[in-house]
């Protein structure tokens, strides 16, 4: 009969791997498969009903399981107290003078928002550029909208049909210039001035093949090499001189495909017992479609998804990248995974060069509300450290960029940093 010690022991055992497997964050994959160090096996800690390991007496095996228990829950403990320091940190610096009252004179006052600590000075910077989302769903209108029900009317989506039915509608609306369910709000004087700023931002696709080629030569299988260069170039083309969030607004679109794949193959193969041995890397891979969802969402905040033919070509790309992607995995996860390395090795270059050639212009305009809220206000969300794996795996503190994001230079440097973690650079 199995001795009670040993059913504790066991479940020491079990604990110890479930909390090892929650704290040991995998590297940069650069979207391959690498080796990492195994994690302890429960087996190797067992002690049968029968008889012992040689080398172990069975009290010192419950001994050894207790004490690596104990590292690993200490370890957890040290996780979920610099969290907690760090929010606290957080809201030390949200109180401001309030005696101050010329800071908050006026809402989304640029200017003063210099005077504020590092994090209250990137909320105050934040500023709504008027744009509607053309999608469906709630509206960010405020960070500071206290009365703003978020959730008001919430609940499942209606069935593909009618969601299709309404989507199309409103599209062949928007194709007249009609968008008559949308009650738009009158724009400021500062919105109009701003709008108009953001259409001096330029893009010169040629420096961005510059900079791709100064890696070296595009080395990869034609099966993707092909499929990469027109994707690129239709780009190139169809955008040359045109609305520069728009471009990126598509980028992004399709950004998130890859993680959106690899999450859906790898459930696959989970479900069908082929393979089991990944579920830190979709733990990762969701922090990164989390992170490329908000770079979506910064983009429509300025505009990027206001042109039906934009939206047209960019979910339509997405949708055929999906399943070229959803292949490939199947045929060679590696293909696949070396597709996405390419693309965003180009959106690293793009967002490079967008940045050196709006430098000046950037640093004068405000970040939109979408980048506050996610890189500010949600600093705290872990999320934003499981995509920063090589800072993770080199025992380095994660990137938080909104602890000091008064411009919108600040975040299309955030957003290439992002980009830059995806593949491990």
């Amino acid at each position: 009969m199995v001795k009670a010690t040993q059913y504790v022991a066991l479940v020491i055992a079990l604990l110890n791997e479930k909390a090892l497997c929650f704290l040991q964050r995998p590297p940069s994959y650069n979207f391959k498969y690498q080796t990492r160090t195994p994690l302890p096996s429960i087996s190797k800690l067992y002690v049968s009903s029968s008889s012992s390991p040689p080398s172990l007496k069975p009290q010192e095996s419950v001994s050894q399981r207790q004490e690596v228990a104990k590292e690993a829950l200490m370890k957890l403990l040290a996780r979920q107290q610099k969290e907690v320091k760090e929010t606290e940190e957080l809201i030390k610096n949200l109180e401001i003078d309030m005696a101050n009252d010329d800071l908050f004179a006026t809402n989304n006052n640029f200017t003063n928002a210099v005077k504020a600590p590092s994090i209250a000075s990137s909320i105050l910077a934040g500023f709504d550029y008027g744009f509607v989302s053309r999608s469906e769903g709630c509206r960010f209108e405020n960070v500071d909208d206290v009365n703003n029900q978020l959730f008001e009317g919430y609940g499942p989506p209606a069935n593909i049909l009618s969601l299709g039915s309404q989507q199309f509608m409103r599209n062949l609306n928007a194709i007249k210039g009609e968008y008559k369910d949308e009650d738009d709000l009158e724009l400021t004087p500062k919105q109009k001035y701003m709008r108009k700023e953001l259409k001096k931002l330029k893009l010169n696709s040629t420096a961005i093949w510059e900079r791709e080629k100064s890696r070296g030569p595009l080395v990869a299988p034609l099966i993707i090499k092909v499929p990469y260069l027109v994707l690129c170039y239709l780009l190139d083309v169809v955008f040359e001189g045109k609305s520069v969030p728009a471009r990126f607004y598509l980028l992004e679109t399709v950004a998130r495909m890859p993680y959106f794949s690899y999450i859906a193959m790898l459930q696959l193969y989970e479900t069908l017992g082929f393979w089991r041995r990944s579920k830190d890397v979709k733990r990762v891979h969701f922090a990164e479609e989390w992170n490329e969802y908000h770079h979506l969402m910064i983009m429509e905040s300025l505009g990027g998804d206001q042109k039906w033919w934009v939206r047209f070509f960019a979910q339509h790309s997405a949708i055929a990248y999906y399943i070229v992607l959803s292949i490939l995995f199947a045929i060679s996860p590696s293909l696949s995974y070396k597709f996405s390395e390419l693309l965003e090795t180009h959106a690293v270059d793009t967002y490079g060069q967008f940045i050196d050639e709006n430098e000046s212009l950037l640093k004068e305009l405000p970040p939109s509300l979408a980048a506050i809220e996610y890189y500010s206000i949600g600093i705290a969300d872990s999320m934003h450290g499981e995509y920063q794996t090589s800072a993770i795996a080199a025992g380095l503190d994660i990137r938080k960029s909104g602890t000091n994001m008064t411009s919108l230079y600040d975040v299309f440097v955030a957003i290439r940093s992002d980009e830059g973690d995806h593949v491990g650079r």
